[in-house]
């Protein structure tokens, strides 16, 4: 005997489209013919003609006949109140197409239940490999996963290798991301995880197929387990699309790898002003859905580990996904870019915006990926700088150029921020520009007498970056420095002998913060 569950997974049948009734596709039937019979369960084998198509409730009212397989070209479609019905009494209506022959399905169907009475059903997959790849090629992957959760008539999902859920299954896409930590647990313990893992997660219970090859991790296949549901059918199916799976997407990440080779190029070539002309970037970025007429934000992001000893892998894919969502669920369209080991964040405008307003967005953004980043790589430091806001796009270089000087610079501000845009790095701006010989010897000339004095060197410069960074008050130093305030006060004129200056005089004090920041820019 076989079940309907059975004779969709065999060849030619797994073509066939299911019109209604598949919550009885674990009925089984005995017999297969075009007449109903009073002792065997039987599968009706019909053509699909309007005097068919018309009795359809009347022979699947008879109570032996389990379902119907109608083949051939149908003349016109099944009535919704027969669809209805047909739902109703859940026995499942197969229609094929292709096959016209009576003759030559049956003896199909009486193969597959001989294969069946000896053991051997399982043979019956290995056909399914060559057909799930025509029907990805011919239909695509999003029809291909709606058609399978069809069949096995529950959800089956594909995740990317970072247990993200495909584009096809529409938004929510990190619904199953907390099962990758019980998945990376079963590989920690050495468990078989090559072809199929069971992870449970509290009282529920998934099935996860790798898509793997060469020790590359291409997604996963993932269904959950559902009471009365056909385990072993479905198992054995997803078994045997995994090759067609794989192929298909070694196949685009091999396209897409090209793909992203020209893009790369392209977004490079803007970056270091070889576009040439603004004609040019509008129509090149077209190619991939850019549209360089609306006005963007540049930000570069850039991390390193907080413990340097430890030499541990910096998973920038991810990382670059997890600013895409950011990006998206503010229906932004962005660019995120891997160049020299910098992120590039390029952010199209949604709406004409005021320039403090086009500001506070881009610094609001930078934040929000600034702390999704640390929360999920707490091994990382991350430091975001934003360039200018330019009319023109053709004028990004210019943006990526300050947004590398903000993060550079930034660090070196007395008030040090972890965000950093151009415009906020003060006098920063200005020493950038200056040739370091030039910058070397002024500090040197400023704090001639502190730096000679290898004794108490140390001492000097930190009272004095403590100093300026409080804005010159002297209990908050002193706080800082952990001394008395009358202590840090014989200290300040000290120094202010040594250096020949005056702390009250706005010009002594400007000459000398300057020569402490040239001195821990070039540092």
């Amino acid at each position: 005997m076989l079940t309907f569950m059975e004779l969709i997974c065999a060849s030619p049948f797994y073509k066939a489209e299911i019109i209604g009734g598949w919550k009885g596709k674990d009925k089984s039937f005995s017999n297969v013919g075009d007449t109903p019979t009073k002792a065997e369960t039987i599968l009706l084998l019909l053509p699909s003609n309007n005097e068919t198509v018309s009795q359809l409730q009347d022979y699947l009212s008879l109570q032996r006949v389990q379902g119907i397989l109608l083949y051939g070209e149908m003349e016109h479609p099944i009535a919704s109140t027969d669809l209805e019905w047909i739902e109703d009494h859940h026995k499942p209506v197969l229609y094929i197409e292709e096959e016209t022959n009576p003759v030559i399905l049956k003896k199909n169907i009486t193969d597959l239940a001989h294969l069946k009475s000896i053991g051997l059903y399982q043979y019956v997959f290995e056909q399914s490999t060559h057909y799930s790849l025509q029907y990805i090629d011919e239909q695509g992957l999003a029809s291909f996963f709606q058609r399978l959760s069809h069949v096995l008539d529950q959800e089956i999902y594909l995740l990317d290798e970072h247990f993200f859920l495909d584009s096809i299954h529409g938004e929510n896409r990190d619904v199953f991301k907390h099962l990758e930590s019980l998945y990376q647990a079963q590989l920690s313990a050495n468990y078989p995880t090559e072809s199929l893992s069971i992870v449970q997660d509290g009282l529920e219970h998934y099935f996860l197929f790798p898509l793997v090859s060469e020790d590359q991790y291409y997604g996963f296949v993932l269904f959950q387990e559902k009471p009365n549901a056909m385990i072993d059918i479905c198992i054995e199916l997803i078994t045997h699309t995994r090759p067609a799976l794989l192929a298909y997407l070694k196949k685009e990440a091999a396209v897409l790898q090209a793909h992203q080779s020209y893009k790369d190029d392209f977004l490079y070539n803007l970056l270091y002003n070889n576009i040439e002309s603004e004609q040019l970037l509008i129509q090149q970025g077209k190619r991939w859905g850019w549209d360089f007429t609306i006005p963007s934000e540049l930000m570069v992001l850039r991390v390193n580990q907080k413990d340097e000893t430890k030499k541990l892998n910096i998973d920038t894919d991810s990382m670059m996904k997890k600013i895409q969502f950011i990006i998206s669920t503010r229906f932004l369209q962005g660019i995120i870019l891997l160049l020299q080991g910098d992120i590039i964040i390029i952010v199209f405008d949604s709406e004409p915006l005021q320039p403090e307003q086009r500001k506070e967005l881009a610094l609001s953004i930078a934040r929000e990926i600034h702390k999704k980043i640390e929360l999920d790589f707490p091994h990382l430091n991350c430091g975001i700088g934003i360039g200018r806001h330019y009319s023109s796009n053709m004028e990004l270089f210019r943006s990526f150029y300050e947004a590398k000087v903000a993060i550079e610079l930034g660090k070196y501000e007395m008030r040090q921020a972890s965000v950093r845009h151009f415009e906020d790095i003060g006098i920063a701006r200005l020493l950038s520009n200056i040739h370091r010989n030039t910058l070397h010897e002024y500090y040197s000339e400023v704090l001639k007498e502190i730096l000679h004095d290898h004794e108490n060197k140390t001492l000097y410069l930190d009272t004095l970056e403590a100093f300026f960074q409080h804005n010159a008050d002297i209990n908050q130093t002193a706080e800082q420095l952990y001394v008395h305030p009358n202590t840090l006060r014989k200290r300040i004129k000290k120094l202010e002998s040594i250096l020949n200056a005056d702390f009250n005089q706005l010009e002594d004090l400007f000459e000398i913060y300057v020569a402490i920041k040239v001195m821990k820019m070039l540092k």
